[in-house]
């Protein structure tokens, strides 16, 4: 503990040296250098930079796929556990944020937010995870509004020959801080015109270690598996794949129950070809969810029989999504339709009385279709823009409720169930997208950007239909009871934003600063209607939120930057700012992550590399006076690690993460609802303690 304290300066003064590294950067002047950074920024199709991440050469250990985005210039993870990670993106988290799995929008299927997209996306079977940065183009689909994560699973692939190769990846992986595994394999057999997979993964671990001890329940069993096949002839290539898994008693230590199983089906085809001058892709998809948790089964039950519960939740999904694009003389145009449908049912029931029961969600549909053109021309020489246009209509739907203490007498949940019923269930919003982009050339070295962008985003279903107060909030994690608001508006934001992407020598930086005023954002708020506070009273919380628009603000800066110091030694990291505000009220908004960033010192040989990196975080003491949020400390933890390639196709890496063992607790970690944890209960959760972990990916 002494150690720890003598070794770890205050927070502050890591960022102030982040931020020193930012803007000194460009003043550096060097020879060019081959760099092997484990970041990878391209150029997509579109003019917005899109950001790469893979897992094997990171000090990211354990199975949540989202603490990547932690490594990436605004991103973040809102942690309610170790398979709950939900993603923020500069200060947007949720439904805001458009999160695919190899390009699917996946239905989540449960209501409290425990499976979130990136829970199908398993760290043993992850390719890599991508991040558009900024403003996203309106052909990255409808609502998305607050930015864009793709998680991109690994794969077979083609080859350039008529023989048939067999191909393969096999990555193994352990760490000390949870006694957790993982192992994952994609065995593949493909040539020119075939290719065909089959893959699997298993992650098992115990409660993980803090500084402050046992973080109880935070164990975890996750199995996965599935089959691909793709073909291509002439221009044309299609693909099937089918993916499977299987969670079993995962816990969620800030949400008031935990996962007992998640038993999900994801079916998806492909297309992507060339007819004539004519670009085509499509894709169609399909998904089945089955949910189970209790509040007894993995932490210690309620007191009396009669609080104990178990809801049983079933969710699908499908869609569709085609567009078609065409190079003219003048530019480029795109066009597209895309569509999809999820239906959501979720019951709550007691295993001691067989009569209890709570329809929280019943025959609850969200279908949406959408249209949009893109254009992307050339102005001049050293000038470009894009500008697109999306159209969307959403429709939301809820069948009739009950709730056996509804049924009970003349109390408040009857008066809520038939104030819900008697009302209108079946909305209808129209929704408009557009994004215009100027970019200039202006010389080899710099790249700017500008971005103006008009987005919008139809209620959640959680938001819309949750009648009785619960806590089934998409993952809010604040401790408060919520009521949904069938009469909720769109969430409308106007944006804009300045990026540079200056390439010199031996240095780049690529900053980019943001301003979004969002109209009726969706906000807890608290609630008047007495026989709500009288409901929520009795179910635990006084002080319960209703779901409302209200007016807010997000402004901010965010940059990754490298810089070779010498030959072999490269410095690069990240600082991520953002501050969200409420506009009709003087408060702040809620779980927004602080001042942020990460500095990595690597050394670089042909065949091994080592690095040295300091995460750090300032403290967050503007909080949210609606959701009675506690402001956080700031912390910095150290990390160590290497890995070494040999020529065979394997790669070895291993490493230690929080050096230190400091009890570092991050502002988007949920606050603990646990009593037999270590962890005070109602404090916010700490992060794990100091981690040894080693990995192994073997690829043929």
């Amino acid at each position: 503990m002494f150690a720890s304290r003598v070794l770890t300066p205050h927070p502050s003064r890591y960022l102030i040296a982040l931020s020193a590294l930012a803007f000194i950067a460009p003043a550096v002047q060097a020879v060019p250098a081959t760099r092997l950074a484990p970041v990878e920024v391209t150029e997509h199709e579109e003019s917005t930079a899109l950001v790469k991440l893979a897992p094997d050469r990171t000090p990211v250990a354990g199975a949540s796929t989202g603490e990547l985005l932690r490594r990436l210039p605004g991103g973040a993870i809102n942690s309610n556990g170790p398979l709950s990670g939900t993603v923020q993106y500069r200060g947007m988290y949720g439904d805001r944020v458009a999160v695919r799995v190899n390009g699917l929008p996946i239905s989540s299927g449960g209501p409290g937010g425990m499976d979130p997209p990136l829970h199908y996306a398993p760290m043993p079977l992850l390719d890599h995870i991508e991040l558009r940065r900024g403003i996203a183009p309106v052909s990255d689909g409808s609502e998305v509004f607050g930015g864009h994560v793709d998680a991109k699973l690994i794969s077979s692939s083609f080859t350039d020959s008529r023989e048939f190769q067999s191909q393969g990846r096999l990555n193994l992986s352990g760490q000390t801080a949870n006694d957790g595994y993982g192992v994952g394999t994609v065995l593949g057999l493909a040539n020119d015109r075939h290719r065909l997979h089959v893959l699997a993964a298993r992650e098992d671990a115990d409660d993980a270690e803090s500084a402050l001890g046992n973080i109880h329940p935070t164990e975890y069993e996750r199995n996965a598996y599935g089959v691909g096949y793709g073909f291509r002839h002439e221009g044309h290539e299609f693909a099937l794949d089918y993916l499977r898994n299987e969670t079993d008693n995962a816990g969620t230590p800030a949400l008031p129950m935990d996962i007992k199983l998640f038993d999900t089906d994801i079916v998806s085809g492909h297309y992507r070809g060339q007819l004539g001058a004519l670009e085509l892709r499509g894709q169609a998809y399909f998904t089945q969810v089955d949910h189970v948790m209790s509040n007894f089964h993995l932490r210690q039950p309620p007191p009396t029989a009669a609080a104990f519960r178990t809801a049983l939740a079933e969710s699908q999904g499908a869609g569709f999504a085609f567009d078609g694009g065409r190079a003219l003389a003048s530019g480029f145009l795109r066009i597209g339709v895309d569509g999809h449908w999820a239906e959501h049912d979720t019951d709550i029931v007691n295993p001691n009385a067989a009569a209890f029961f709570v329809q929280n969600y019943n025959d609850v549909r969200r279908q949406r279709q959408s249209l949009f053109g893109e254009w992307r021309a050339t102005l001049a020489p050293q000038w470009s823009y894009e500008s697109g246009l999306r159209y969307t209509r959403v429709q939301a739907q809820s069948g009739l409720v009950d709730a056996s203490p509804a049924q009970a007498g003349p109390g408040g949940p009857r008066v809520l169930r038939d104030r819900f019923n008697s009302s209108d269930r079946d909305v209808v919003d129209h929704n408009v997208d557009a994004v215009v982009k100027l970019i200039h050339q202006a010389s080899d070295d710099l790249q700017v950007e500008l971005g103006l962008a008009s987005k919008t985003r139809a209620p959640s279903y959680q938001e819309r239909f949750l009648w009785l107060p619960l806590e089934s909030t998409g993952g809010l994690a604040d401790r408060h009871n919520y009521v949904g608001n069938i009469n909720l508006d769109p969430e409308t934001s106007y944006e804009v934003e300045l990026g540079l992407d200056w390439q010199g020598n031996k240095v780049r930086i690529a900053p980019r600063a943001f301003y979004k005023r969002v109209n009726d954002y969706i906000q807890g708020v608290p609630v008047v209607d007495p026989v709500v506070i009288a409901v929520s009273t009795a179910n635990g919380d006084p002080n319960p939120l209703q779901f409302a628009n209200v007016d807010a603000e997000f402004f901010g800066i965010d940059s990754d930057f490298e810089v070779e110091l010498a030959q072999r030694w490269r410095l690069d990291g990240t600082l991520s700012y953002v501050r969200g505000k409420r506009r009709d009220i003087d408060d702040n908004l809620y779980r927004i992550a602080p001042l942020n960033g990460r500095v990595t010192l690597s050394y670089e040989r042909e065949h091994w590399s080592a690095h040295a990196e300091t995460q750090a975080s300032v403290r967050q003491g503007k909080v949210s006076a609606s959701n009675q949020e506690t402001a956080t400390g700031g912390y910095g933890v150290f990390n160590l690690y290497g890995d070494y390639r040999f020529a065979s196709g394997l790669s070895l890496s291993a490493g230690v993460s929080n050096l230190f063992d400091h009890a570092a607790r991050d502002h988007l970690n949920g606050y603990n609802r646990v009593r037999d944890s270590d962890v005070p209960f109602g404090e916010r959760l700490p992060g794990v303690g100091r981690n040894v972990f080693v990995r192994a990916n073997y690829r043929w």
